[in-house]
């Protein structure tokens, strides 16, 4: 049977189509679906990824693949049919959904290269430009495009090769450059079992070559083989000492891959197996009946703080071993995944790999390999984690369900606890959400049916509920002059816990010292000149900074506008609190959590071992202080400004101020002391709060509900943001305006109905990084009509587009401001 003839290949470029290439005779047998290939595209060749291979082509004219890449496919057919939907669901192309499931390592570089084919100067003419170019090559040997270019300033350079190549006067090959993350090796030293030495043997070795008896013991002792650095290092030797042993035939010397190791900062935790409460055992039952016959579902376990889920994804994760299965384990914080791993190492060994933003790209690629090649059975991770290559999947436990950062903010901007359903429902495996503040939207599935809803009422400690006060800071500020921080009923608190020996946390989702600087005088405050925010001040370096593009300046002694003196700085950040509890309570250790002191590897890990061993009393910071940590001495949470958050203009607003402040009050008494919560606020009636402070989450999803479904947000419809950028006001204006009009008559060409636009409207922050951006809303109560909508725009928009302008389109949200 003859070899087939053609490949479908994806690309991971912003076209929403597949491209056909020929296979040469000599590829036949290397060409198969899931593995990387080099192919020509336009004047340039890129990376694709083989989708299919097929027998026949319509085309008349079919380039061929220039290279494969892989020996074995690095995408297996589930991952391919995965890719298929994130591609139609998020209207993305199917290059783009798998370019983002591989990691960096495996993205190489290519390039094209020419040279000189001497036996054919003498056929035909030549242009001045071809001949330019003839002459640079002879001086210079082969050169690349990009070198040939820079040579050679000629508008015809790429019809003049086109036309050499066709002349064989040169040849033209494609470069694969090295890939940028390399796989290591080390030396091993192994014995040779033919030629042991006998006991006069050693001890003449140990007379004339003491190092070289030395290492024989130890590789004695070892059983035959040890890493050689840690052989050399032992004893003094070195790679001399081995290559003379190795010349008379007493050991072998060897380079063996090695895996980075991205488990360093693990914190510790202990493995014993805890015995299941009544409400645990009867989701682990739940949960296990399904794995155990291979059937899909998905559970949302919705527990309060404490209530021991994590227990309960640990033996569900050890019942999916035992039957042979996988599993994935998604955790929304960088911070939470130090915690989380030690529980999974203390209880599964190193059977598990790590997969997240926070490991070099070197150890993200050596995990990723581990788990390619079926090297591990548990892959616990941030969002990417859920294309983790396991080769049989029976579960996936998305904790912290409710969490944004579960959603991508680049193309494609898939969310992936929707990925993690729909790759459990193709693996016939169990998808269990987890969460003690569910989203609306997971919680509406329960409700509906879409989902089976499992409840844990108790902690599985003896601890209770912690007490939860409100302070209106408003009474606060009528009784105390000048700017409030701490009211004295925190203050007091405070002070408590430290004659105690017990722990507190004080959260304030907001970083830096204070966020504005302002002139008395006129009113000028600093702003960043390449985004509409004000910049913040940072005490620690004594700096400006814009949170948004990460621009940096000095800060200014006196008003740039009237040149008064001195300025202000108003509000409060991390730093400030930091600064004002380092005043108040010298007797207590202080830390600070938030990116600016978790910026360099392994600092998460660092700050939260030092809380766990007691070393720290107080420690203050942002929202990565509020999710998932159990530390038993905690026993006062403080909430600085409840209202951050509450006045963005996002219909999830509620919703995500609600489950921070009920997420951080769960860190509070979870061991044998009680724990008390003090939620500072000037909006004391406003429902998120009062639910949050009563623990009530389904008194708080009547209310929201109800807001939903009068305003008809999503559950109730799927909504869509078509986003403008560009560096352009007049131009991201216009574009806007012809957005909206080729939506409006897309609408009228598919026929399509009950779709309302919210819009267009420039977004809250108009501008970011010096580019201008308006959003467009598309709310429906049909899926398929909104996503066909966006492929239609896209397809009509781009081309009477100019490049400048920049189109996103986000299906399912978080945030348009």
């Amino acid at each position: 049977m003859a070899p087939p003839n053609f490949v479908q290949v994806a690309l991971p470029l912003p076209l929403d189509q597949l491209f056909t290439y020929g296979i040469p005779d000599h590829l036949a047998d290397a060409v198969t679906p899931g593995k990387r290939v080099v192919v020509p595209f336009q004047h340039q060749v890129q990376t694709g990824y083989t989708v299919e291979v097929v027998e026949e082509c319509e085309l008349e004219k079919v380039r061929d693949i220039e290279a494969v890449l892989d020996e074995e496919p690095i995408l297996r057919p589930e991952m391919l049919k995965l890719c298929q939907w994130i591609a139609q669901y998020y209207c993305c192309s199917l290059g783009e959904a798998l370019h983002c499931t591989i990691p960096a390592g495996l993205s190489v570089r290519t390039s094209t290269e020419y040279s000189l084919l001497t036996n054919n100067l003498t056929t035909g003419r030549f242009t001045h430009a071809q001949r330019a170019i003839v002459a640079h090559l002879h001086r210079s040997g082969a050169q690349g495009e990009s070198d040939l270019k820079k040579a050679i300033v000629s508008d015809t350079l790429a019809k003049d090769l086109a036309s050499l190549v066709r002349r064989n006067i040169l040849a033209k090959t494609t470069r694969v450059h090295e890939e940028r993350i390399t796989v290591q090796h080390e030396t091993w030293l192994t014995l040779d079992g033919a030629k042991s030495l006998s006991g006069l043997d050693l001890v003449k070795l140990q007379r004339r070559a003491s190092k070289q008896a030395a290492v024989y013991l130890e590789l004695m002792r070892a059983g035959g083989e040890l890493p050689a650095r840690e052989v050399y290092r032992k004893h003094g030797a070195s790679s001399t000492t081995a290559r003379t042993m190795e010349k008379h035939g007493i050991l072998t010397i060897e380079q063996r891959e090695f895996y980075r190791d991205p488990l360093f900062n693990t914190l510790p935790a202990q493995a014993e197996k805890h015995e299941l409460n009544s409400e645990q055992k009867a989701a682990f039952d739940s949960m296990t009946q399904r794995i155990a016959v291979e059937e899909y579902a998905t559970f949302l376990l919705q527990g309060i703080t404490g209530s021991g889920k994590t227990e309960v994804y640990l033996q569900v994760m050890e019942f999916a071993l035992e039957q042979g299965r996988d599993a994935i384990m998604l955790v929304p914080e960088i911070s939470l995944t130090p915690q989380t791993v030690g529980r999974l190492m203390a209880r599964f060994d190193r059977d598990i790999a790590v997969l997240h933003s926070g490991l070099s790209a070197g150890e993200r690629f050596d995990e990723w390999r581990r788990v390619q090649r079926g090297e591990v059975r548990i892959v616990v991770g941030a969002r990417s984690a859920v294309f983790a290559p396991l080769p049989n999947l029976g579960l996936i436990v998305v904790d912290e369900e409710h969490d944004s950062s579960y959603k991508q903010t680049d193309t494609p901007r898939y969310h992936a606890r929707d990925v993690a359903i729909v790759r459990a429902n193709m693996n016939n495996a169990v998808c269990v959400l987890g969460s003690a503040t569910p989203s609306v939207e997971s919680y509406h599935n329960s409700v509906s049916g879409k989902s089976e809803r499992i409840e844990l009422t108790g902690r599985a400690t003896s601890g209770e509920l912690p007490e939860v006060k409100i302070v209106d800071m408003r009474a606060e500020e009528r009784e105390h002059s000048g700017e409030l921080v701490l009211s004295q009923t925190l203050e007091a608190a405070i002070q408590l816990r430290i004659i105690r020996g017990e722990q507190c946390i004080l959260l304030l989702n907001r970083r830096g010292h204070s966020p504005f600087v302002l002139c008395p005088q006129c009113g000028w405050s600093a702003e960043c000149e390449h985004c509409n925010v004000t910049l913040t001040y940072h005490a620690k370096g004594q700096y400006l900074s814009c949170h948004y593009c990460n621009a940096q300046h000095d800060v200014p002694v006196i008003c740039d506008k009237c040149h008064f003196n001195p300025l202000v700085y108003l509000g409060s950040g991390t730093q400030k609190i930091e600064d004002l509890l380092l005043r108040s309570y010298p007797e207590a250790r202080i830390a600070r959590m938030d990116r600016d002191t978790t910026s360099t590897k392994g600092s998460h890990a660092e700050i939260l071992r030092r809380f766990s061993n007691r070393e720290i009393d107080i420690l203050v910071g942002t929202q990565m202080i509020a999710k998932g940590h159990d530390y038993p001495a905690v026993t006062l949470v403080g909430v600085i400004n409840a209202d951050t958050g509450l006045t963005l203009p996002d219909f999830r607003a509620a919703e995500s101020g609600f489950q921070l402040l009920t997420q951080v009050a769960g860190r509070a008494g979870r061991g044998d002391t009680a724990g008390e919560v003090i939620i500072q606020t000037y909006r004391p009636k406003h429902f998120a709060i009062t639910h949050a402070a009563q623990h009530d989450y389904a008194g708080f999803f009547e209310n929201e509900i109800q807001f939903r479904e009068s305003a008809a947000y999503p559950p109730f419809r799927r909504m869509m943001n078509l986003a403008i950028e560009c560096e352009d006001l007049l131009e991201a204006e216009r574009s806007v305006s012809q957005l909206h009009r080729v939506v409006r008559q897309q609408l009228e060409t598919l026929g399509f109905s009950g779709i309302e636009l919210l819009g267009p409207a420039p977004a809250t922050i108009h501008r970011v990084r010096n580019r201008y951006r308006w959003n467009l809303g598309v709310l429906s109560k049909s899926s398929k009509r909104l996503n066909a909508l966006a492929r239609a725009v896209r397809e009509d928009f781009a081309p009477q587009t100019p490049q400048n302008v920049l189109l996103k389109i986000d299906l399912d949200p978080y945030g348009m401001f």
